[in-house]
């Protein structure tokens, strides 16, 4: 079984009913030349970590990594040798985006993108949304999140700001459209989310509520049956999952500054690493899918969405 399938690919089922942020997403995603065949595989992974909402960003980015759990074995023991030759473990420390300068992560980061190359059976999606787009579900903000925070208060989905509730809508349809075309009826799916407003517990709203947003979304654009699907939060020091979910997190925060620069035309200087993982963004891998999507908001109010031309960028 070839570890790509090339398009034309199964449309997700659309209708006027869906939000012009799913239609939008799922044309674009049409366009891609090929997408991981899981076909084979019993149990997929789902790991998601999110960038651009510190001060002066003018991206906000999603990342998701869909990948093989049947398939993960040789990636996670070769990262754990990795790991130990290049000390990370002891102080342990995760690969993350901000700390691509620490010693040990600048000299294990060469060898890491390539293991996730030969190693991971997947796609690492990253989608891109310029600021200055408000909402992508009406067009005025507040008027758009009130009705959000309203049909899933009555829908006992939990009391949600607006500004989460977006967040969580924009997050549940991307991961929901690519799962109506990669993954099959049967299988087990895990989404392993990284700490983020939208996975907090409080008083009124918890992970639990998040799932179930999750559960409507994935029945909008497919009719798939899952034997299991399960949800997590980062696990302590587990460098299997761990290591996966940083490929997510070097996607959303490389993309973000790539963006910066490009298209808001900001003096972003990437150091040896960010150019890097730039590099590797860019660039197309034997098992691995790499797909950078952005929706911009264009002069006349509209929205440009397209792909992310990284190769022109580098």
């Amino acid at each position: 079984m070839s570890a790509f399938k090339n398009g034309p690919f199964k449309v997700p089922k659309l209708s006027d009913d869906h939000p012009l942020y799913g239609r939008l997403l799922a044309r674009e995603v049409e366009k891609l030349v090929s997408l991981p065949d899981f076909s084979d595989d019993k149990g997929l992974f789902i790991f998601s970590d999110f960038g651009g909402e510190h001060k002066g960003a003018d991206f906000t980015t999603y990342s998701i990594l869909i990948c093989s759990a049947d398939k993960r074995v040789i990636f996670e023991e070769k990262t754990k040798k990795l790991r130990a030759k290049n000390g990370l473990n002891d102080p342990w420390k995760e690969f993350g985006f901000k700390d691509l300068g620490y010693g040990p992560i600048s000299r294990s980061l060469d060898e890491f993108l390539s293991l996730a190359d030969n190693f991971i059976h997947g796609i690492l999606v990253t989608i891109s949304i310029d600021q200055k787009i408000q909402s992508l579900f009406g067009l005025d903000k507040k008027e758009a999140q009130n009705q959000i925070v309203e049909l899933f208060r009555n829908n006992d989905l939990g009391e949600w700001k607006g500004k989460e509730s977006e967040k969580v809508l924009r997050v549940c349809h991307a991961i929901s459209i690519f799962m109506s075309l990669v993954a099959f009826s049967g299988q087990k799916i895990l989404w392993l989310c990284d700490h983020d407003s939208i996975n907090v517990d409080g008083k009124k709203r918890d992970f639990t509520h998040t799932q179930k947003i999750f559960g409507h979304c994935l029945a909008m654009y497919s009719d798939n049956l899952y034997e299991i699907y399960g949800f997590a939060k980062p696990f302590e020091k587990d460098a299997g999952t761990t290591d996966l979910l940083s490929l997510a997190d070097f996607s959303a925060g490389i993309i973000q500054e790539i963006l910066q620069g490009e298209v808001s035309k900001k003096d972003v200087q990437l150091s040896d690493e960010k150019a890097k993982l730039a590099k590797w963004m860019g660039t197309d891998s034997s098992f691995l899918t790499k797909a950078n999507l952005v929706f911009i908001q264009q002069d006349d109010g509209g929205w440009g969405v397209g792909s992310v031309d990284i190769q022109a960028k580098i």
